[in-house]
Formats: C-alpha cells, structure tokens, sequence
C-alpha cells in the first residue's frame, strides 16, 4: 500500500514527462539532458494554464505586475512566461527526486524484515551484539502491539556469567516484583521470569502454591494478605545459586489482559532459553495453553515521504515568488531614498526659472549620462524615463504625470504629482514654496529613516556580540576552574 501511494504520482509525472516530450524548449532556457524533459513538461503545463482564464489569472497576472515594476517599460510577457516554465519544471524535478528517494526507502522497510517462516528470528553470531526487533502478537483474541522482542547473541561465556551474578541477583528481585509490586505489598501477579537478558542465567523459581502458581498469579481465592517466600534457583552450566525473596501477599488486582501479557512474556522468555545456541530463535506458537500468533510490524512511512515529496515541490514553486516580493520590496526602499534628491532637484530647476517638463527632461539626461558610465539602475528614473518617453509620444503631461505616481505606488510621489497637477493647472505661483516645502520635509524623513535604519543594523548585531562575549568569557573561566 505505501508503495502505491508514492508510485501514482510517480506515474502520473511519467506520463507528463512522455505527453510533453515533442515541445521545443526556448532558447532563453539552459538545459541538460537531465533537466529538458522537466523544461518540456513545464512547457506543456504553462501552455494548458494560459489557455485557461482563471489559472492565467492566479498565476501570470501577479507576476507579470511584479516584473514590470521591476523591468520599466518592457514587455514582459515573455519573460513571464519562461519563468512560470522554470517554477514548474524544478518543481517537478524536486519533486521527482524527493518521491524516488520515498520509494527506495519504502522499497528498502519493506524487504528488511527479522521474522521469518511466522515465528523465527536469526541471532547474530557469537561475539555479536544482540538486537531488538518490534512484533505485535495475538493470542486468544487479544493483539498486542509493539511488543519488543531482544534476540541474543548465539552464546555467553562462563567468567562473563560469574561476574555479573551479583548484579543479576538484584536485577531478578526487580522482574519479579515488576514496577507495581512491593516486597511488601504484592498485590499484582509476580514475573518469575526465567532468564533476564543479557544475562546468561536460568532461572526456577519455587511459591508456596496456595498463594501464588508457577506463573506468578496470584491465587484468585486469597482473601486475607499473607506471608511467604519466593524462592529461586539461579543455574548457568556449573553456576549454582539460591535467592529467597520474603513477600506478603495480598488478594491479586490483576485484569485478565495483564494475565496474558504475562503468559506471553513468559513463553517468550522460556523460547530464548532453550533456544540459545541455536541458531534460530523460534518464538513460541503457544503461551500457557493458548494460540499466539505473531505478526511482525513494518515501517509505514509512505504518507510521510508522500507529504514531504509535495511540500518541497510546493516550497520550489512558491519560492521564486518570494524572491520576487523581495525584490519589488527593495525596489519601494529604493525609491524611497531617492525621493529627496529627485524633490531637491526639481526644486533646484524649477526655482531657476525652468518648467517642470524641462526640469523633469533635464533629471531624465543627468541619469541616462550617469547609466551610460556603469551608475546602477535607480527605478525612480526608470520611471521618469518612461514618462518622458509618453509625453513625447503625444501623451498629455498631466496623464504621464498620474500614470508615473500609479506604476511608483507609494504615497510620497503621490503627493510630489499633486503638486506637479497644482502647478500646470494653477500655476507656479505657490508651486515652488511648496515644493522647497516638500523638499525639507523629505531631508529630514531621510535623516529619520537613516537613524531607523542605524538602530536596526545595532539590534541585529546585537545577537553576535553577545555570542562573542560568552565565548569570552568561556575562554577565561575555563582554564581558571582548571587550574583549582
């Protein structure tokens, strides 16, 4: 089933990949033999989203909008388009590969498996370490599940054994009470295991019968708490070793699925044991007279892979849009520090007698003269130029004007074209006092802006010196405590 999951969307960009096999990739596009058919693939697929309105709409349109503010005066169409192509084949490509990768590894859990045959499990060879495989297990209609299952290594060395003895001995006090049970107060059934990995001991244990069963249960019929004494015979080949646990005994507070949990750790237990210097570890198909059938629980991890797949593909596609985003945001910032020069100068121009057309023409040669000597783009000017270029073509100055404060979309050239419409409507009798105005005003925006900008490069910096002052201070206290 997890492997479906991931091969039908495989399949499905297989058959994109073959449907769009005979497009032409334009030449704007590198590609390699790797990555062609995903070009042609997002060539395919861009062509199915310009044909329809509402998905041109989503995912040209707002695009296109942000590539022409950032190319003035360009068609843009184009180059719009072969960037939809780029998103959507890298996405594919990503998306491709993340979903192969799912497949190998889902490919890779499922031929992995420890149980064989339905009750057997290999153990490593001797000096090997021992491993835990995860199984879930159905006896007399209860499934447990996840019920861990450590295999030993084939066999464990006599001087090993006598050493931890001591050890074992208290560890076997602990099994056999289990986390609920005190010396004490016993009131739940006992563990009287018969081998505690990875220790190497078998273990008999002796109850007084009326009290508890060989199993650990406690008799059903005890009404009164009583004393007694567990006994056990610890043997390893020719270690032998006697512990007596004094107990007191209370009516059991046992359910019945505790019960068979109990049983099946105890067959379980017994299986090891008398398989251990076989080579197989056969687990056992019965646990106190009844039917355990083992099912061995693999990973499932196709949903997982499947979403991961997806999201990446989304995250590729989604990401040129953030960088577009970015950079329309550092076009605004831009413009904004260069709304003081270009206010300062058409107050400079205007002042000395020139009209605002001549003032606006005369900027518009300055910063084609600085392009032309390496200066980097200023899209202010950009758009200056563009407006220049509609007043020539026969465009009113007003509409150039208002078409200028539309594609700059921030509130300060706004407010500079509403002057500039004063101006050629009324004339320039308060035009220039309100543009000297408007000039002192946008220097000391500037100045504010700056200082805003200083405090923020502060706080950011802020984080590395105190790093850098920790590590200071590691340097200097740890080689004193050292030195103590």
């Amino acid at each position: 089933m997890s492997v479906i999951l991931i091969l039908i969307p495989l399949l499905f960009i297989a058959f994109l990949l073959i449907r769009s096999g005979k497009q032409k990739i334009p030449d704007d596009i590198e590609s390699s033999a790797v990555t062609a058919p995903f070009y042609k693939a997002g060539m395919f697929a861009a062509g199915k989203i310009n044909k329809n309105e509402k998905a041109k709409g989503l995912l040209l349109q707002r695009t296109a909008e942000r590539m022409y503010l950032l190319e003035p005066g360009k068609d843009v169409r184009r180059s719009n388009m072969i960037y939809l192509v780029k998103r959507i084949a890298l996405s594919l490509l990503f998306t491709t590969a993340a979903l192969a990768i799912a497949l190998v590894l889902c490919l890779k859990n499922n031929s992995e498996g420890f149980l064989k045959n339905g009750n057997i499990l290999e153990r490593n060879a001797a000096g090997e370490s021992k491993y835990t495989v995860v199984l879930d297990a159905e006896i007399d209609g209860e499934v447990f599940r996840n019920e861990k299952i450590e295999v030993d290594e084939e066999k464990f060395t006599l001087k090993e054994a006598e050493d931890v003895l001591p050890e074992f001995e208290e560890c076997l006090r602990k099994e056999l009470l289990g986390k609920k049970n005190k010396p004490d107060r016993v009131e739940y059934d006992l563990s009287p295991v018969s081998s505690v990995d990875p220790y190497p001991f078998t273990v008999q244990w002796r109850f007084d019968s009326s009290l508890i069963d060989t199993a650990g249960m406690i008799d059903e019929d005890l009404k009164e708490p009583a004393q007694t004494v567990a006994e056990a015979e610890i043997t390893y080949e020719d270690i032998k070793e006697y512990v007596r646990i004094p107990l007191i005994v209370y009516p059991r507070a046992m359910e019945r699925k505790d019960a068979l949990k109990k049983k099946l750790e105890d067959a379980v237990s017994e299986a090891a044991e008398g398989s251990r210097y076989d080579k197989e570890f056969i687990l056992p198909s019965e646990a106190g007279g009844i039917a355990v059938r083992w099912t061995e629980k693999k990973k499932e991890n196709a949903l997982i892979y499947l979403f991961a797949a997806v999201v990446l593909g989304m995250l590729i596609f989604i990401a040129p849009d953030r960088d577009l985003d970015k950079k329309i945001k550092e076009r605004d910032e831009q413009m904004m520090r260069d709304y003081p020069e270009l206010v300062s100068k058409l107050s400079l121009y205007t002042g000395a007698g020139m009209t605002v057309r001549n003032a606006w023409k005369k900027i518009c040669d300055e910063y084609t003269g600085r392009r032309a000597d390496g200066e980097d783009i200023h899209f202010v000017y950009e758009e200056m130029k563009l407006a220049m270029h509609e007043m020539e073509s026969g465009a009113g100055e007003l509409a150039a004007y208002r078409n200028f404060s539309k594609r700059c979309r921030l509130q300060k050239y706004v407010k500079l074209v509403s002057l500039l419409e004063q101006s050629i409507k009324l004339g320039t009798a308060d035009f220039i006092s309100s543009l000297n105005m408007e000039a002192d005003d946008a220097r000391r925006d500037e100045k504010s802006d700056v200082r805003r900008r200083g405090e923020e490069a502060g706080t950011k910096l802020l984080l590395p010196m105190m790093l850098l002052l920790m590590i200071v201070m590691v340097v200097i206290i740890v080689p004193a405590f050292m030195t103590m």
